[in-house]
């Protein structure tokens, strides 16, 4: 009799551990069905910003890029200037050194004057297009950092889940229009300004 009912106390023991564990895994799988559902159930959104369009109707954009085109054509204007120039004194060297009226010292420093002449000319070609490469990645850094600011406002705001941009070089390839936020964009930073 003590063998049943221990044996018995032992089955009702597994018994009430098995309803146990079953009950409170059972309730855990349910909550998170549930949970994963509600997602499936709320789409994503997703919007995206043409980035030529940005660029062509910003103002602060368009601003810019006339202000360093101006400065290159200029700076383009000047080399080209300095180097006719050059290319005078070097068509008149051969003249003078053609002619023998030039001593041989003579041609040699003015050969060494005119080396180094187009050297510097070089040089100021090199910087100045590198001053403007600078600018131009600068601005455009400074520019898509404003960009960002807004899109992450706006992403709060709207509770957007990914904005993707749209344009030259960009993977997105087709678009819905209803879901371009470009003018929006453009509003904000027309504003500012």
């Amino acid at each position: 009799m003590k063998n049943i009912s221990l044996i018995l106390n032992i089955v009702l023991l597994l018994a009430v551990a098995y309803l146990y564990v079953d009950r409170f895994a059972a309730s855990g799988a349910d909550e998170k069905p549930a949970a994963t559902e509600e997602a499936k159930d709320e789409p994503l959104r997703i919007v995206y910003l043409n980035i030529d369009s940005l660029h062509e109707k910003s103002e602060t954009f368009q601003t810019k890029k006339a202000e360093i085109e101006k400065r290159q054509a200029e700076a383009e204007a000047s080399l080209t200037s300095r180097a006719k120039a050059f290319e005078k004194e070097v068509i008149a060297f051969q003249q003078k050194y053609q002619s023998g009226t030039m001593t041989p010292k003579a041609a040699e420093d003015e050969q060494t004057r005119l080396a180094r002449k187009e050297q510097s000319i070089m040089a100021e070609r090199e910087r100045l297009a590198t001053d403007l490469m600078q600018e131009t990645d600068d601005f455009n850094l400074a520019f898509t950092n404003k960009v960002k600011g807004y899109l992450d406002s706006l992403k709060t705001q709207m509770n957007y889940d990914y904005i993707l941009v749209a344009g030259s070089g960009s993977p997105v390839l087709l678009a819905n229009d209803s879901l371009d936020i470009t003018k929006t964009v453009l509003e904000m930073l027309n504003k500012k300004n």
